[in-house]
């Protein structure tokens, strides 16, 4: 096969070139390679959705984008440094160049990695130059009685030496955790180059894009059993028969009937699909898996709507219809159902189709299966519902009553700054450090609880049960007896409020990430912003956490200090980096009366700031 052939050169060459380069010179592009990668896999569908798809070729639109945001921020980054820095280091010249091919290997699997990824996006149909990461189920005249059927759930072909899946995995592990947007890549796309080898291995009538905002999802059911279909005979007045099939042990069936707008129409003005452009997305104990269609509601105008077809016998073999070409029927309209083979234990997140059409999915008992649309690349709103007249199962509904129970049971991480947990568009960096738990901070002028026995650790000023201003510290085991000089509440000045801001720690994943969160946790730079662009900094703050087996209770108050950044330090004993399930922090902001709060951010441009709107925490006047 070309194509492997002549990425694996590809590949030799380019480790070659960096390791007659030396250390140095390899060493700065392997890190510009890999920064580069992450950022193009981290906003390639944002870019390709809002200002390609929109405008020219939508099938090219996400290998465009893809391609692009990887090599054009490389290479001026990379000239920008060959101007700046002027000379390398001196090295021993057997060092020097292996120091250069080592780090020329990674740069290398990177930069063709990413190479053969979007080529693989490139909608040429079902080849390229006799490469296709999967076979296609279609029988053509005379092929079924002669060749078996392909394998669908054979492991793909892949590229010599993967560079591709390294460097899918390499930029999915660097764009993750707090430098991740909304949500996360991996959460999204578990098997990024299963995907688009799916989108694209197909037959090249069908399109490969439709828009966010193009799909919905109707409803859920589980399905006792698919059918295959054994055509008849005309001739022989021989009618097509329907064979039961059983899911394998573990498995179950679920239908999924999803809805077309006219956004979705082809260039042919048709709704044309095969049933590998759907993917479903969701957890299995744990792990993000996703899985695609096998089977249908049969076409046939005189079929029985729920009589869903997997496989077709052509004499003695068992075709998959997963690549035929399916179009909704006419009296259905623009309803589909979809039947997924799936663990007892999936818990659904969303469907997607065409790459960017995505829909929210729930299997849970009185949980909003078309509620909307979750927000795909690029898309800022989410506002379709179900259609009217349109059939429910017991199991789904779409009043939007209650959240699916995969949103119930995520991590704090993929809730934050959003009220709808489904997938976002990627625009910019997490809030470093803390971000809000939704429904939980307060104003208020009172502590937890009321502390008798602490110690001072930084000039604590104590004001009839009040505290003025100052740093302590106090063990939970030892208020009971506690001597000193109660401290019930905080001195709130004037004419001001104090917003109890309760928030949950994040923690960075990559060195990088870890060094800025540390940074910010120095500067404490935290600020909430109001309806009018009024920002207010932070004053103190306080938390409740279990340190080497006891609770312990700290905190910081410097209400003289409003308006100053890095007027705050760590606590004494409790390290943020160690909060646990169950630890509490809260962040004290004095706020004017009346303002409502609508944003809290570790402030600058490379920080995402948390949305309070829906929080409605307006200061008592």
């Amino acid at each position: 096969m070309w194509v492997p052939l002549i990425f694996i050169i590809l590949l030799f060459a380019i480790v070659f070139f960096q390791s007659t380069q030396g250390l140095f010179s390899a060493m700065i592009m392997m890190v510009l390679t890999l920064c580069c990668a992450a950022f193009a896999y981290g906003s390639y569908e944002w870019v390709a959705v809002e200002y390609l798809a929109k405008y020219w070729k939508p099938d090219m639109a996400h290998a465009i984008s893809l391609a692009a945001l990887f090599g054009v921020p490389l290479l001026i980054f990379r000239l920008i440094l060959d101007k700046l820095v002027r000379r390398s280091c001196l090295l021993p010249y057997m060092i020097d160049k292996a120091g250069g091919g080592v780090c020329g290997v990674v740069t290398g699997f990177v930069m063709v990695g990413v190479a053969g990824t979007a080529f693989q996006m490139v909608p040429f149909g079902t080849s390229a130059m006799g490469f296709s990461r999967f076979d296609l189920a279609i029988r053509e005249s005379g092929v079924g009685n002669t060749t078996p059927p392909p394998d669908i759930t054979a492991a793909d072909r892949g590229l010599w030496l993967s560079p591709d899946r390294f460097a899918t995995g390499a930029a999915t592990m660097m764009s993750d955790g707090v430098f991740s947007s909304q949500q996360s890549f991996y959460r999204e796309h578990p098997d990024f180059l299963q995907e688009i080898g799916w989108v694209n291995t197909i037959n090249p009538a069908i399109s490969r894009y439709a828009p966010p905002g193009s799909l919905k999802t109707v409803s859920s059911e589980p399905v006792e059993v698919v059918y295959r279909l054994i055509p008849g005979d005309d001739k022989k007045n021989i009618a097509e028969q329907f064979e039961p099939i059983s899911p394998q042990s573990g498995l179950e069936f679920r239908m999924v009937r999803v809805k077309f707008s006219s956004d979705a129409l082809d260039h042919n003005k048709s709704h044309l699909f095969s049933l590998r452009q759907f993917r479903l997305v969701g957890e299995d104990g744990g792990v993000v898996r996703q899985f695609y269609p096998i089977a249908t509601q049969h076409t046939e105008a005189s079929a029985m709507i729920n009589r869903h077809v997997s496989l077709k016998r052509y004499r003695s073999d068992d075709w998959p219809v997963v690549d035929e070409l399916i179009t909704p029927r006419s009296d259905h309209l623009g309803e589909v159902e979809l039947v997924f083979e799936l663990p007892k234990s999936f818990d659904p997140g969303f469907i997607e189709y065409k790459r960017s059409a995505r829909a929210k999915v729930s299997f849970s008992a009185g949980a909003p299966v078309g509620a909307g649309n979750p927000k795909a690349p690029g898309e800022t709103d989410a506002g379709s519902t179900s259609a009217d007249g349109a059939p429910k199962s017991e199991a789904s509904t779409s009043d939007g009553a209650e959240k699916p129970a995969s949103s119930r049971r995520r991590s704090r991480r993929s809730r934050r700054g959003s009220s709808d947990d489904t997938p976002a568009a990627r625009r910019g960096g997490n809030v470093r450090g803390f971000t809000t738990i939704p429904g939980a901070s307060v104003f208020g002028d009172r502590l937890p609880f009321e502390v008798t026995a602490y110690r001072d650790l930084n000039n604590t000023d104590v004001s009839n049960g009040a505290l003025v201003g100052g740093h302590f510290r106090a063990d939970a085991a030892d208020q009971e007896n506690g001597k000193d000089a109660p401290i019930a509440t905080l001195r709130v000045p004037e004419g001001k409020r104090l917003l109890h801001l309760n928030v949950g720690h994040l923690n960075a994943r990559s060195t990088l990430g870890r060094a800025l969160s540390r940074a910010v946790a120095v500067a404490q730079n935290y600020l909430v912003t109001d309806a009018n662009g009024a920002t207010y900094r932070i004053v103190g703050k306080y938390a409740l956490a279990t340190v080497n087996g006891e609770r312990v209770f700290e905190v910081q108050y410097f209400p003289n200090q409003a308006g100053t950044v890095g007027g705050l330090g760590k606590f004494d004993r409790i390290k943020e980096d160690d909060l646990k399930s169950g630890d509490e922090i809260v962040l004290l902001f004095l706020v004017d009366p009346g303002v409502k709060l609508v944003s809290f951010s570790t402030g600058g441009a490379a920080s995402r700031a948390d949305d309070l709107s829906a929080e409605n925490l307006v200061a008592p006047e």
